[in-house]
């Protein structure tokens, strides 16, 4: 049993991870709008680094003591992980927002996002009827990968100590010069860079000392927990599911960014459909964007790349289909490491105008 000082610090870091994803606007559906549209990678680089920031985290610890990679599990590369990967990018292009972001503009005040929420519960109860009928089987698991690492795995980690401790040093020297630490803390956008450390030096000690609290899968166990057909998740990964959400919330009340956008739209279709794309996506991998890039690569379960890889491509497929036969086009701009703003473009009608 995890100790209470550990948890609590735990819980602390998942608040502190919230706030920056909420603080940087980082999404992946963003980041491959960004690459469709302006032709620049600056989200997708950042996300990269977050994975990377969890590996800088782990692998010293795994080659410090051995014992603890051994007991990192997986799941099975399939044909199904990657037609998960496929449905949740799909769906997550179609609602405008992958997991993370759902959750930051959902506290922002978007009623589309809840009902993204009702769309993804739809969904892992649609993987639960046909799971009951037996023509769906759920992921199976396997060891992880890392402990085929663990004999070079201290040349990995000092060149991972290296970036990092450069990273840090970079980070510090470009910071906006003038602010204090309190400034800097509160500014109200956050350098991309920034916010992958912060989320992955929480994620990765997290990872550590609790194991992989991604928010889909806690979701999708709840889910079927309601539905009696699987243990609801422990209490612990409630709370840190919680303090994720309330490091959100903590960053648009501080900002004050909360507007409730209740007035219904068409929209709001998009965003229940998707949702249900992603829950049942999130079944099939099994997990969302979050859980591939903050516990699935660094913990190198076999599904987690290939499946990340045909998210992103999902992603993009609906992106530019969207673009080509509805002419709704998702404009995303970065200037260097910040994200400045982004919009949905009905082409069609601004033809007409």
């Amino acid at each position: 049993m995890l100790p209470l000082i550990a948890f609590l610090f735990c819980v602390l870091l998942a608040g502190i991870l919230g706030f920056a994803a909420h603080r940087a606007s980082v999404c992946t559906v963003r980041a491959v709008a960004e690459y469709t549209h302006s032709g620049t990678g600056h989200m997708m680089f950042s996300i990269g680094k977050s994975a990377l920031w969890v590996f800088a985290v782990t692998i010293p610890v795994f080659v410090l003591l051995p014992q603890t990679a051994a007991s990192i599990g997986g799941w099975q590369l399939t044909g199904m992980a990657i037609i998960g990967g496929l449905l949740f990018g799909i769906g997550a292009a179609v609602n405008g927002a992958c997991a993370y972001s759902t959750m930051a503009r959902m506290v922002d005040g978007e009623i589309g996002m809840l009902l993204t929420v009702v769309g993804f519960v739809l969904g892992v109860g649609a993987f639960v009827v046909l799971l009951s009928g037996q023509v769906l089987a759920r992921p199976a698991s396997t060891p992880g990968m890392v402990p085929a690492i663990l004999p070079y795995a201290w040349i990995i980690g000092a060149v991972l100590l290296a970036w990092a401790v450069y990273e840090l040093l970079r980070l510090w020297r470009t910071r906006p010069k003038n602010r204090s630490l309190r400034q800097l803390a509160f500014a109200k956008q956050y350098r991309l860079s920034t916010a992958a450390m912060l989320i992955g030096l929480s994620s990765g000690t997290i990872f550590l000392l609790f194991g992989s609290p991604g928010y889909t899968t806690t979701l999708q166990q709840v889910i079927e927990g309601y539905l009696g057909t699987r243990d609801w998740p422990p209490h612990g990964r409630w709370i840190v599911l919680g303090a994720v959400l309330f490091g959100m919330l903590s960053s648009t009340w501080q900002r004050r960014s909360f507007r409730i956008d209740w007035r219904p739209r068409l929209s709001w279709i998009r965003n229940i459909l998707g949702g249900v794309m992603m829950g049942f996506g999130t079944a099939l991998l099994p997990g969302g964007n979050d859980a591939l890039v903050l516990y699935g690569i660094p913990s190198m379960s076999p599904h987690a790349l290939p499946a990340y890889l045909a998210l992103v491509a999902g992603i993009a497929v609906a992106l530019i289909t969207m673009r080509a036969i509805f002419g709704v086009e998702m404009r995303v701009a970065c200037r260097q490491d910040l994200y400045i703003a982004d919009d949905s473009v009905d082409l069609a009608k601004r033809e007409k105008r």
